[in-house]
């Protein structure tokens, strides 16, 4: 190697050398720049929050004063980074707080930033920045697009579909329930409990009347969900709808009316008495001696009408 060559290394090493210098620099003062910002986000949106929920005797809670500090830190349309940041911090605050704070959060989300960001996150083609943008603008309580939400509720993207129920559910309450005669894709096991306990959460108070509205499904699995609200809510009142499913042949949904009869306080000789009429039209006998022996378990006995159990098949 001659020394033109390894002069040239050298001066390439080092040019290559102070290259990573500089970016490690530039990269360390722009994060730093960031977080700074972030916090000044941060700290500005707390003190406009508690000043809404917790104003000073004679003062009036202030949307134009809340709008004007965040524009005044950055919060703008131009910055998409900024605003995103204040979306999560919004969605943070709202799962913290309860009661008539969560109600005055509500309010106060409908009046200020963020530019449409999460609806334009709907309307994108990526599956995931439009369930992203449905979760916003659900946690937000963003009701205004509404349907533009509600289309995916029975999309072939399970993630989709999850968030656009979860947001009718939020947005509408018990009235929610009407779209479920129109779904004809599987509601996850996981998905039945969010349902629920969402609607627990918001509406403490039935309206069978939309509940009923539901009953005329074909889907097993809004079948299930809709005995899983019975049983939630103790709608003993339901109990007929229950009954009816006990010979369903989807094991899954005859299971989940043992178990809400059962939480509904109705007497165990009567579902048994039920179950021994349908008992032969459930197509598989491990099925059958399966169902008696969850009856079975509240007496520690196991009904000798039912064909013997099989240990060993796993369904």
């Amino acid at each position: 190697m001659d020394i033109n060559t390894l002069e040239f290394l050298i001066k390439l090493s080092l040019i290559f050398l102070l290259v990573n210098i500089l970016m490690t620099f530039f990269t360390a003062q722009w994060r730093r720049y960031n977080n700074t910002r972030k916090r000044q986000i941060e700290k500005v949106f707390a003190e406009q929050i508690s000043s809404f929920l917790y104003p000073l005797p004679g003062e009036t809670p202030n949307f134009i004063k809340v709008q004007r500090a965040l524009r005044n830190i950055g919060i703008k349309e131009s910055k998409p980074a900024s605003v995103q940041f204040l979306i999560r911090l919004m969605i943070r605050t709202q799962q913290a707080l309860g009661g008539s704070n969560h109600e005055k959060l509500q309010e106060l989300y409908s009046q200020i930033p963020p530019y449409r960001a999460s609806i334009s996150k709907v309307q994108r083609k990526d599956w995931f920045q439009k369930a992203r943008g449905i979760r916003e603008i659900y946690e937000m309580d963003q009701r205004q697009y509404l349907k533009e939400i509600a289309i995916y509720r029975d999309h072939k993207n399970v993630y989709l579909r999850r968030e656009s129920q979860i947001a009718l559910v939020c947005f509408l309450g018990w009235e929610s329930l009407r779209f479920l005669p129109y779904l004809s894709r599987k509601i996850s096991l996981w998905q039945q409990i969010k349902i629920v306990e969402k609607l627990h959460d918001i509406c403490k108070q039935p309206k069978v009347e939309y509940l009923r509205k539901a009953y005329t499904t074909k889907n097993p699995d809004a079948i299930e969900l809709i005995i899983r609200i019975i049983k939630k809510f103790y709608l003993s009142s339901e109990a007929k709808f229950v009954f009816e499913h006990l010979k369903h042949e989807n094991y899954e949904v005859r299971k989940a009316a043992i178990y809400c009869l059962l939480s509904l306080g109705v007497k165990q000789t009567l579902i048994r008495d039920q179950l021994q009429e349908v008992l032969h039209e459930i197509p598989s006998e491990i099925q059958q001696r399966q169902i008696m022996k969850y009856l079975a378990k509240s007496n520690k006995e196991v009904p000798t009408s039912a064909p013997p159990y099989k240990e060993e098949v796993v369904l």
